[in-house]
């Protein structure tokens, strides 16, 4: 949910705010390849996500900390694998939405229509992690795997219990990196549009 939202404005901005203002027509003009563009703007929302979601982890921790003390906050007891895992997953859940919120806000020509269209994304999101906390990890189907967003949600909660199963973990890797793919094949495919450079009035 915290990368979700934390990308959402910055997306806006970034793309339907441009558009509004009239800044992304001299940016598209400008001697720059557009899938260039598109990296660049993927960097910095992912850099703001980024450092939104620490802040956001830190204060949570803090918080329980401060109210509940140590007793309460037991550190998981993860191996290295299923860190870099973890680290995996969560970078490649990264790509993927800061990638689709690009190609969704680019589409729109005002930031509050861009707000419309980005707000039920957020939304979509509370669904797939409410059905991840009912699924019995035991004996779970491997196909939960492969299911959008479910997938890494999973497979965090999986490696978090320092749970590495192989034929989970080619499933969720696979099956993030097709629908990362995916979303910055979308995106770069926005960006490619010509009539960005058109005003939006």
């Amino acid at each position: 949910m915290w990368v979700v939202t934390s990308a959402i404005q910055p997306a806006i901005d970034m793309t339907a705010g441009e558009r509004e203002r009239g800044s992304l027509e001299a940016l598209l003009c400008a001697p720059a390849h557009r899938w260039e563009l598109l990296a660049g703007k993927w960097a910095a929302v992912s850099t703001i996500v980024l450092a939104g979601v620490l802040l956001q982890l830190g204060g949570l921790l803090f918080a329980l900390t401060f109210l509940a003390g140590p007793s309460l906050l037991s550190t998981p007891d993860v191996g290295l694998s299923a860190l870099l895992l973890l680290i995996m997953a969560v970078f490649m859940f990264s790509v993927m939405v800061v990638a689709s919120e690009l190609a969704l806000a680019i589409r729109s020509k005002s930031v509050k229509e861009a707000g419309a269209l980005l707000a039920p994304a957020s939304l979509a999101v509370i669904v797939p992690a409410v059905m991840v906390q009912v699924i019995n990890l035991d004996g779970v189907e491997a196909f939960w795997f492969a299911v959008p967003v479910v997938n890494v949600l999973l497979a965090m909660r999986e490696l978090l219990l320092n749970e590495v199963n192989p034929t989970h973990t080619a499933v969720w890797f696979s099956t993030t990196m097709l629908y990362t793919t995916i979303a910055l094949w979308y995106a770069q495919r926005q960006f490619n549009r010509e009539d960005l450079v058109l005003s939006p009035s």
